[in-house]
């Protein structure tokens, strides 16, 4: 089985911030999947709900999670999401176990 981590993370925001959340969030996925630690970063939108982000990222261990969550840009992500942020994120890392 592998060894990568699996990220999960679920943001809701406001319901009149969906297109900012969205362009900031779109705005570091090829900063994020060009980080040497990264193996995908994809960005989804709840169909029934569409104020809720989710990504499913994988990445070789956890100090590449580490790493990215300290560049530069992600920082900067953050601090921009935050206030459009209906609750606070919730983040799950987790490890494959099914064959």
């Amino acid at each position: 089985m592998s060894e990568n981590i699996v990220l999960i993370a679920r943001l809701k925001v406001k319901d009149d911030a969906i297109e900012a959340a969205k362009a900031a969030a779109f705005a570091i996925i090829d900063d994020s999947r060009a980080e040497s630690g990264n193996i995908n970063y994809d960005l989804h939108q709840a169909i029934d709900d569409p104020t809720v982000l989710i990504w499913h990222e994988t990445w070789k261990d956890k100090a590449a999670i580490d790493a990215h969550f300290a560049t530069p840009f992600f920082q900067n992500f953050s601090a921009a999401i935050e206030p459009l942020a209906a609750e606070p994120p919730v983040i799950t890392l987790t490890k494959m176990i099914s064959k």
